[in-house]
Formats: C-alpha cells, sequence, structure tokens
C-alpha cells in the first residue's frame, strides 16, 4: 500500500531461469496468488470496498508519516505524506495522474508515462493481482528468485497499459515477500516484512522501499493503522483545487524581464535566497528547485536528511531537503519554498563557469515564461496579462512529473520527448525507443561519445544526424541526435521518446503558459542555420590545478586520431595557458570549420607532448 510519490527504488537481486510452457506458467501463477490471497484473508478480501493506511514513515536520516486511500472496486487511490521539511502528495481519478509538492501547488499529469507508472502503482498498491475478475493483466509464473538468502517464487505481472513488475511469494507462508519493478528510470522493489492482522486481514505492517543495492536509501514505512469500509466513502480522488499562487510581484508591474548568459547551452541567471546576495543559478524547466551545499551553508540554510537523487547518468546521488524563506529572480519572488540540495563538484568542474543550484518549475509553474534567446532574456507575465504570440501557433504539452512533454514524431516515429532547457544537447532519444524503432541501424550509429552530465553522472551516447523532429507545426531538419547508452536513469525511461534540449531550443523564442499545458516556438535567425556538433571528440573538464581536464574521448574521433586519452591534462591551448582558457569558449571553438587546427600541449603519467587536433565532423 505504500506509495511516496518522489522516491524511488530498486534492489539488486540474482535470477534463476527456468523453462515451462506457457499454459504451465499461467496456472502456476494462478496458483501462487490464490494461495496468497486465502493466506492473506481469503473472502474478507473481496469485501473490503476502501483501504485506508496510515503508516511512519523514515528515510535518509529524516522522520515523517503518510496517509493513503485506495479504492478496492476502481483502484482510484490518493496519498498525502510529510517528511522532514517537505511534504506533498499523488493520486490517481482512473483518467488522470495528480500531485501536489510542499507548496501545495497541484500538477496534473497525463503524460504517457505518467499514466502508465500511475496505472502500475495503482495495481501494484491495490493488490489488484489478488482480483484477476476485476482488472486485467497478464500473470506469468517466472521461476524462483533468491535475494539475502532466501528463495522465492515469482510470478510476472503486466496490467493493462503499464510496464511489467514481479511479484515475489514466500514458499512457506505463501505471503507476499516483494515487489519488483522491472522497467524505469530507477527500478523499485518493496520489501515485505512483519505481517500482522488489522480487521482480520494479515498484511505486511512493514515495507522497505529500496532504490539500488545500498539499504542507505531505503524509506521504511511502518504502519500505524488500517481499517477498511465495505462501501465508497467520501473521500474523493480527483486533484485538489489549485491554491492562491502566492507568487510577489513589484509594485504595479505585470511582468518581469531577466536577463542571463547562455553557457554550454544553459541558461544562467541571478538570484537571491532570503534576501542575500545575488547567486547564479542554472535556470532548467526541467528541474525543481535545487541548492549546493556549500551554497546552503554560506547561508546559513539547514540541510537535512540523504536522498537519492537521479536524472541522466547512470549513479544515484545523495540530495538532502532544505526550506528557504525566499527565493527571488528579476524581483519575482516565491516565498516559503522547499529545496533539493546536492554537493555536484562535478557538474561545476564540467560546466567550467560556477554555479549555486538550479531553479526552473517553481517559477514557470507560477507564470507564463518567455524565452528569447536571441536577445538572452527571460521574460515572466502574470497569467491574466499574457497575449499569445501571433506568429506561433499553440502547442500541447502535458507533464510527467515536473517535466513538460510534447508529442512529436522523429522521422514519422511519434512518442513523447522531454522540454529541458536543462540539457545542453540537441535530442537525445531513450534507450527503450530506440529500441523499438530500430534506430541505431537506422541512423548506422557507431560513434560513442559523453554527451553530458546531470545528477546522476556522465552520460554516453551514440551520435547520428536524424531527418526531421516534427513538434506540431515545427519541423527541425538535420538535428544532431544522442542515442542513449546509460544503463540506467533517464534514458530508461520505458515511455519516454526523447528529451528536447538547449541546443535546439536556442534556434526559437520558447513560449511556456504551465497552467494552461501551451508552447509557442517562434524561429530566430538560427533557426535555418545548420546544427553542428562538438567536431573535436572531446570531453573536457576544469581540473584540480586549473587545466583542462580530457575526460572522455569520444571513438572514431579527430582526438581519437591524434592519441589524446581520457585522464590526460591539457596544459595549453594554441600557447595560451588551459588555466586562461574558459570551458565554454573552448566547446564553441571545437565547433568551429571542419579542418581548424588547434595546438595543444598535453601532459600525461609518461610527460608532456604537443599535438595538433584538427576538427571534423563526428555527425
Amino acid at each position: 500500500m505504500k506509495n511516496f510519490p518522489p522516491i524511488a527504488a530498486a534492489l539488486a537481486l540474482v535470477v534463476l531461469s527456468t523453462q515451462a510452457g506457457a499454459s504451465e506458467t499461467s496456472s502456476k501463477a494462478d496458483a501462487l496468488i490464490a494461495a496468497a490471497k486465502e493466506a492473506m484473508g481469503g473472502a474478507a478480501l473481496e469485501r473490503i470496498a476502501i483501504w485506508r493506511e496510515t503508516d511512519k514513515v523514515a528515510a535518509g536520516g529524516l522522520v515523517g508519516v503518510s496517509e493513503t486511500i485506495v479504492d478496492f472496486q476502481t483502484l482510484h487511490n490518493r496519498g498525502d505524506y510529510a517528511l522532514g521539511p517537505a511534504s506533498g502528495g499523488s493520486g490517481w481519478d482512473g483518467k488522470q495522474a495528480w500531485s501536489t509538492d510542499s507548496s501545495k501547488e497541484v500538477r496534473i499529469e497525463t503524460s504517457g508515462e505518467a499514466v502508465a507508472q500511475a496505472i502500475q502503482d495503482a495495481y501494484r498498491g491495490g493488490y489488484a493481482f489478488l482480483f484477476a475478475g476485476r482488472f486485467p493483466a497478464e500473470r506469468e509464473y517466472v521461476g524462483a528468485r533468491q535475494a539475502d538468502g532466501a528463495t522465492y517464487e515469482a510470478v510476472k505481472i503486466t496490467p493493462a497499459g503499464a510496464e511489467p513488475f514481479e511479484v515475489w511469494f514466500d514458499p512457506a507462508t505463501h505471503l507476499i515477500a516483494r515487489e519488483v519493478q522491472l522497467t524505469g528510470a530507477q527500478k523499485h522493489s518493496f520489501i515485505f516484512s512483519d505481517y500482522a492482522r488489522f480487521g482480520g486481514i494479515l498484511v505486511a505492517a512493514k515495507v522497505i522501499d529500496r532504490v539500488g543495492a545500498d539499504p542507505k536509501y531505503d524509506i521504511v514505512f511502518q504502519a500505524t493503522a488500517i481499517t477498511f469500509a465495505p462501501a465508497p466513502d467520501a473521500a474523493g480522488f480527483a486533484p485538489p483545487p489549485p491554491p492562491p499562487n502566492t507568487a510577489k510581484w513589484p509594485a504595479g508591474v505585470d511582468q518581469v524581464t531577466v536577463p542571463f548568459r547562455l553557457l554550454n547551452n544553459h541558461i544562467y541567471v541571478e538570484a537571491r535566497i532570503n534576501g542575500a546576495a545575488p547567486l547564479v543559478f542554472v535556470f532548467d524547466t526541467g528541474a525543481t528547485d535545487d541548492l549546493e551545499t556549500s551554497a546552503a551553508k554560506a547561508l546559513g540554510v539547514p540541510v537535512e536528511g540523504a536522498l537519492p537523487g537521479s536524472g541522466f547518468g547512470d549513479k544515484l546521488e545523495d540530495v538532502g531537503l532544505a526550506k528557504v524563506r525566499s527565493v527571488s529572480l528579476g524581483g519575482l519572488t516565491l516565498p516559503d519554498q522547499v529545496f533539493i540540495t546536492e554537493n555536484s563538484p562535478g557538474w561545476v568542474a564540467v560546466e567550467g563557469a560556477p554555479s549555486s543550484g538550479l531553479l526552473g518549475y517553481e517559477f514557470a509553474k507560477r507564470a507564463v515564461l518567455t524565452i528569447d534567446y536571441a536577445k538572452r532574456t527571460m521574460t515572466f507575465t502574470k497569467s491574466e496579462a499574457f497575449h499569445p504570440p501571433r506568429d506561433a501557433a499553440p502547442i500541447a504539452f502535458t507533464f510527467a512529473g515536473h517535466i513538460p512533454m510534447l508529442a512529436a514524431a522523429l522521422d514519422g516515429f511519434a512518442g513523447e520527448f522531454e522540454l529541458d532547457t536543462g540539457s545542453r544537447g540537441a535530442l537525445t532519444v531513450m534507450a527503450p525507443f530506440t529500441k523499438a524503432n530500430g534506430l541505431v541501424a537506422k541512423y548506422h550509429a557507431t560513434r560513442v561519445a559523453t554527451t553530458g552530465y546531470g545528477v546522476g553522472g556522465p552520460s554516453k551516447a551514440l551520435l547520428a544526424r536524424a531527418g526531421v523532429l516534427a513538434i506540431g507545426p515545427v519541423s527541425i531538419t538535420s538535428p544532431v541526435t544522442e542515442i542513449s547508452i546509460d544503463k540506467g536513469g533517464a534514458a530508461e525511461s520505458a515511455r519516454t521518446a526523447g528529451n528536447i534540449g538547449g541546443d535546439l531550443l536556442k534556434r526559437f523564442t520558447v513560449t511556456l503558459d504551465y497552467a494552461h499545458r501551451t508552447l509557442w516556438l517562434q524561429p530566430n535567425a538560427l533557426a535555418g542555420a545548420p546544427e553542428v556538433f562538438d567536431r573535436s571528440g572531446l570531453w573536457i573538464a576544469r581540473a584540480a590545478d586549473h587545466g583542462i581536464e580530457i575526460a572522455d574521448v569520444a571513438t572514431s574521433s579527430p582526438a581519437a586520431a591524434v592519441g589524446l586519452l581520457a585522464g590526460e591534462e591539457i596544459v595549453t591551448v594554441n600557447g595560451k595557458a588551459a588555466k586562461d582558457v574558459e570551458l565554454y569558449d573552448l566547446r564553441e571553438a571545437f565547433k568551429g570549420a571542419v579542418g581548424t587546427k588547434f595546438t595543444l600541449g598535453v601532459r600525461s603519467g609518461k610527460g608532456e607532448r604537443t599535438v595538433t587536433l584538427i576538427l571534423a565532423d563526428q555527425v
């Protein structure tokens, strides 16, 4: 019954394969499920209409409470939680998923990814697999599973409209021991224990939600009360009404315009926390508030907890939580915001530009946002004062979590794509979408390069150039396409086709109306120019001694051809000390004309040497 919205869990496990025919696996699955149902309460389960549960919650050094209500006849549900300084909720009313955050803002989530996850959560959390006659799903016995020295019998459940998960049964007690997700950016495992009777039903009083193989990320739910009702009550499952807009505007204005710097295709702005001196942040439409732990310390903002954070890249990183009194961008101020906090020296080293964190969704949710890449300005407009652009057609979008999702087609293959100013690339496609449509073979993609860096660390991709990306009435020809090969994180999202990043978005004036889930794209002078990808093959970062570290070298690239290796350090660029060369300027220079030469002084464990790097197309 435990569905804690923001934090994922997965468990490393040993899989023992078995061979069996389809009818045999189906019969075995039915027998295991029937035995579990009987062990839990049999016919008494059939009489439950509403399941209401309250829990104590512990995660990452934080404690809190949660409440979940599920309609066993429809699987409609809602839940609320409070954990440290954070709080929120989520729900599913049979048509749409919704969530609320610490400031009680309501987000309607109707993307394919969000709906499929909501269906799986509802099916799993409502024990729907125990009621085969009510809810359609494929059920297949998949053999033995082992974990922590014990052996279990596993059934794979695939609900209609959702991704599969496994239920592991204890052969001695017939009770549910684990539920394990099989797909997604970060897979959950739910470990059931401490079975106790509540109202005649035998229920796991303790459930651990685990992410990765490290128990330090466990979320522990301990039931304090579980009650059942024989008929639906008045606890509606529709999303709550939106709260009053708490954004504070400068007196007498309906718009606020903020200048920005565009570095590495990222938007850099200045903002104030708690009225203190301005700090530099990256503005990312796909991110919630994020504060570097060093900045939090300097501001005197307490940080609580150590929770799992992820994004592009394979890794999980510790993130904390911090509540600030205010955050102000160009005079537009949001009170009482909860930030996640993280220590990310890798990000700063890769960017080559200091920043104190990320801002994005919370501001865009409270005002219409126009990003004019050509003029390097962002304008926030009160919803009631906004007038749509006359020279651009509206494009509807949905949400998956806090990320805007666009219906688009890549060379005729339809899917939902993230719109993400926080991505430096042009177009990234996810592994499931790639596999389903045979994109590696279609685009003859063979070169591997590091293409990004996020909360989950570096991200690798095969390089390609697609034909046409169609977003509503807008067609983008020959986009550089990064085919993600990451083995975890966002690249494994089951129903997200890809990510549209800054290198494409900077060719437009981008207007986002989150309240009405509408986008406008107005081409600027860059729209017709051919897109150029890095022509060096180097993924660079700022070294500890302020030189330039070669963090990775793309396969079959100009850098590889002259013997440059990851781990070496560039100490001079065309005779200039590397410490005096800005990384973002060098990256732009590496997009120069084919045949351009760079004389690089390179240091390795074998000494120093001079290398002539000649730019050439990689895609």
